[in-house]
């Protein structure tokens, strides 16, 4: 039985009305993303950065990578004065046979007020944030340190996050995450420069390819296979 023209040409009409009425909603979802590209991306920034309302801890945790003014350093300094901790563990790269990041670290914590023996000295030859935060496991295991903040920079904490609380909460560790300001990246105007742009870029592209690999390595235990590589 065939169709009646007017039928056919009143369906082809309703078919084009309904692919323009698409075309229109995506239209205007891509539009208004463009107009308000400026806040979306300002909140994106805001939301990465993660500074957690911090409780006492055994230790305040200071990662390794610190920029040259210190601010990571700073900012434990800050919070082991505030009383947030009685110990500050300072983790750093070997720089040369007998010289670590760390005692860089040293001296700048010792002159913004640290007391001396408050100070754990953690040098390690760890090359990302993986690496680290396994190294650092017999250091806390040595002093029994089972809550912890971990300071870094502000671009950096959600994937630090990610990584100490994936190794370290499921051996009874608690891990809190203090950001340090860092005048690289400014979540409310990164868009206007080019390092930030590039330093939250790269952040997180590594953290969807730690993600990956922690998923795949498994259990904390079966981590260690994560060693060989770098970067993230």
């Amino acid at each position: 039985m065939s169709i009646p023209p007017a039928c056919r040409a009143g369906s082809e009409r309703g078919s084009v009305l309904l692919w323009l009425l698409v075309l229109l909603f995506f239209l205007v979802v891509f539009g208004g993303v463009y107009l308000l590209r400026a806040p979306l991306l300002r909140g994106f920034a805001e939301w990465w950065v993660v500074d957690e309302a911090l409780e006492p801890a055994q230790a305040i945790v200071v990662l390794a990578g610190d920029n040259e003014r210190g601010e990571r350093v700073r900012r434990g300094v800050e919070l082991l004065r505030a009383g947030f901790a009685p110990r500050l563990v300072l983790s750093g790269m070997m720089l040369r046979t007998n010289f670590s990041e760390v005692n860089l670290m040293e001296q700048e914590a010792l002159a913004l007020g640290a007391p001396p023996e408050a100070l754990v000295l953690a040098p390690h030859n760890a090359h990302s944030t993986v690496e680290e935060a396994l190294a650092l496991r017999p250091v806390l295991a040595e002093h029994n340190f089972r809550k912890v903040i971990v300071v870094t920079s502000n671009f950096h904490t959600r994937r630090a996050r990610m990584i100490f609380r994936g190794i370290y909460q499921k051996q009874g560790t608690q891990v809190l995450v203090s950001a340090a300001p860092d005048y690289r990246f400014r979540p409310e105007s990164w868009l206007q420069d080019p390092e930030g742009i590039e330093l939250l870029w790269l952040e997180v592209q590594k953290s969807v390819n730690s993600r990956w690999r922690m998923w795949r390595a498994g259990p904390p235990a079966t981590f260690l296979c994560l060693l060989p590589r770098t970067g993230l």
